[in-house]
């Protein structure tokens, strides 16, 4: 199966042919790799343990008494898995109850008698209703056939005969048998109701027999044949969730929720969730508009359920509901469940049936149109070619189902946007109106599976290059959750912004190699600088999941030597700090907490918001420059640096230093104090 997967997935795509084969994709790309999956180790795992039951029991206990013993030895494990080992080792345990001879044999060629019972097995009397069937039991000396007839009204047998052979003559016996102890002269009629097979067949009909003159036989009908629509293969099970649902998760997805925290506002699990998202590349699948009012909802059809249950008639609930009879007769006979062979109306199984019904699959235009789709793909993942007409593979990267990691080789191709390629068409094929497709058109043949129209591995020759769609609320508020409407630069007082009043700082970061940075703090109104050192966090210990940064310059590390370096100053000196959107001030609750200092956030992008601390930067970049280590210096050295700037006249201070400024400002707060407290 891989052999032809691989042969034909550069035409069709992987997920498409697995998907008509009934296979898992994922399966296929650990097979190319050839490492074994953990359900792999783990079924081999279990499959000894089942050896281990087996054997220990004398071969004997089948798949239900070894999922009682692997549970009570404390071995967590579904019952369908352990049958599942089981069927595919060839472990089988003692049959008792098994039938690997069949007794029920049907002629095709046989007159089909009518079914006159309906599987109402109920009588009124005695010899009403009589039922056979034909088994079979094992002797020493071999297996010998038993044919019988029990009366239903008093459970009695009332003719049975034993041979050792199924012919005819079998079940003629029990019948003459059960006809002989009759009561005689008997006018009422007599049904007996039998399977199909062969053997209880009799040459026309049943009162060309002399011992069978007035008795009645039918082979088996199911009510579901009333249900109303054409015999069909099954579906498969119902889905785990109703439309609402589903709407619900969407809409939460749209939001920028979480696939996780979407999932658990649908009612789903997490795992529902997560493979709603994947299979429909992060595509919603189900529109927002509410159902017409024509078509029943389900919280109708729960009520039909409910009332039916009650003994309620077509007219009465059509009444309840407010529906025309005709619209619940239909409901009733159209969707009812039939998998036991009767009419059974259920809310859950309806709504499916219904929603099943209503879809109306349509073959996408790239997957009918051959030219169009080999134009766009081409566009995508068309070869680069070099002046004289050369084609240039570029590097060879295998697709992972997953978007290219950092600093890594990214597959070449033409790499035309959806927006180009669906364009470009007009230009192209002015007169050729089936050479048309939108770019969302392209964009859904990518993203969602079964489309069968694009590979999804195209996906690698966007500019993105994800194999997700990402929504758009989504990547806004990504990595910045933290930053809420009352802390932005359009909130800080208006003293700040004038520089009328020191005590207002900006701040920011300057990286070198090895994800090495430097802090740097800067005073509006007086320019005086501070630098915060930053060295790695690395105690040799293993790296702790979700835990701080070990660059040095993550959220718990940035807050500290913010709090530690502030705190150095007079309270009238720290009023605010203005940030950028990095997701290294996500603490700074805690840092106002700390160190009663206001912070304030940039709008993205906006680096101006912050000139000062920007023009100081490049100030600091003749100290530290681009491509650098920053890691080799020391907090003494910092210190080196900062006074440096400090004692550097500006021509904005009127050619006086910041340190000077900064102190006549601490002078003139100290004289007015004692000038108050005198």
């Amino acid at each position: 199966m891989s052999a032809f997967i691989d042969e034909h997935r550069e035409r069709f795509g992987v997920e498409p042919i697995c998907e008509v084969l009934d296979v898992s994709a994922s399966a296929y790309y650990q097979r190319a790799t050839g490492e074994r999956s953990p359900r792999a180790i783990g079924d081999e795992r279990l499959t000894a343990r089942i050896r281990e039951v087996h054997e220990q029991n004398f071969e004997c206990y089948g798949y239900p008494r070894v999922w009682h013993e692997l549970q009570r030895q404390g071995e967590r494990v579904g019952r369908d898995h352990v049958a599942r080992l089981m069927r595919q080792e060839g472990i089988r345990g003692a049959k008792r109850r098994g039938k690997p001879w069949r007794t029920t044999i049907a002629d095709p060629q046989a007159q089909k008698r009518p079914d006159l019972v309906n599987r109402d097995f109920t009588a009124s009397a005695p010899d009403r209703l009589w039922v056979g069937d034909l088994t079979y039991l094992r002797t020493w000396e071999g297996r010998m056939y038993l044919a019988f007839l029990i009366d239903v009204f008093s459970r009695m047998i009332v003719g049975w005969q034993i041979a050792s052979h199924m012919r005819r003559d079998l079940v003629l016996d029990a019948l003459r048998m059960a006809l002989g102890i009759r009561r005689p002269g008997a006018d009422f009629l007599l049904v007996v109701h039998t399977d199909q097979g062969s053997q209880l067949e009799f040459n026309g009909s049943s009162q060309h027999h002399p011992l069978t003159r007035g008795v009645a036989m039918g082979a088996r009908r199911r009510k579901s044949d009333r249900a109303g629509r054409p015999p069909m293969h099954s579906p498969g099970r119902p889905p785990v969730a109703s439309r609402e649902q589903r709407q619900r998760f969407w809409a939460a997805i749209a939001r920028g929720v979480s696939t996780v925290d979407a999932a658990g506002e649908a009612g789903v699990s997490e795992a529902v969730g997560v493979r709603w998202f994947r299979e429909a590349g992060g595509m919603p699948t189900v529109s927002q508009a509410p159902l017409s009012g024509r078509y029943l909802s389900l919280a109708e059809r729960e009520e039909i359920a409910i009332l039916r249950a009650r003994g309620g008639g077509v007219r009465e609930i059509a009444r309840s509901l407010g529906r025309s009879p005709s619209t619940i007769s239909r409901e009733l006979r159209r969707n009812a469940a039939t998998r036991g062979g009767k009419l059974e109306y259920r809310a859950t199984t309806a709504q499916w049936h219904a929603e099943r019904r209503a879809k109306r699959p349509r073959t996408v235009k790239l997957a009918a149109n051959e030219d169009l789709r080999q134009y766009v793909q081409d566009r995508l993942a068309g070869e680069v070619e070099r002046p004289d007409g050369g084609a240039v593979a570029g590097p060879e990267v295998r697709w992972i189902g997953r978007r290219h990691g950092r600093r890594a080789d990214r597959r070449w191709g033409k790499a035309w946007s959806p927006e180009q390629i669906a364009h470009r068409l007009r230009v192209d094929f002015p007169d050729d109106a089936s050479m048309r497709v939108s770019h969302e058109a392209i964009y859904q043949a990518l993203y969602i599976q079964g489309r069968g129209a694009l590979r999804r591995e195209l996906t690698a020759c966007l500019r993105t290059g994800r194999a997700l769609r990402v929504p758009r609320a989504r990547r806004r508020a990504r990595g910045k959750g933290f930053v809420t409407d009352e802390v932005l630069i359009s909130e800080r007082p208006a003293e700040a912004e004038d520089r009328a009043v020191p005590g207002h700082w900006e701040g920011d970061l300057i990286l070198g190699l090895s994800s090495s940075a430097i802090g740097t703090l800067v005073e509006r109104s007086t320019r005086f600088v501070m630098l915060l050192h930053l060295p790695p966090m690395r105690d040799g210990g293993p790296r702790v999941k979700n835990g701080p940064a070990l660059a040095g310059h993550g959220a718990e590390a940035v807050r500290d030597a913010i709090a530690v370096t502030i705190t150095t100053l007079p309270d009238q000196l720290r009023r605010s700090l203005t940030w950028d959107q990095g997701s290294e001030m996500s603490q700074h609750a805690q840092l106002r907490i700390d160190t009663g200092l206001n912070v304030y956030f940039c709008d993205p992008h906006s680096p101006w918001q912050r000139g000062t601390n920007e023009n100081t930067n490049g100030l600091l970049r003749q100290y530290f420059p681009k491509g650098t280590d920053l890691n080799r210096y020391t907090a003494e050295d910092l210190d080196a640096v900062a006074a440096a700037l400090n004692s550097r006249p500006r021509k904005t201070l009127g050619w006086k230093t910041p340190a000077e400024a900064l102190d006549e400002y601490l002078r003139s707060c100290q004289q007015a104090n004692v000038a108050t407290t005198g």
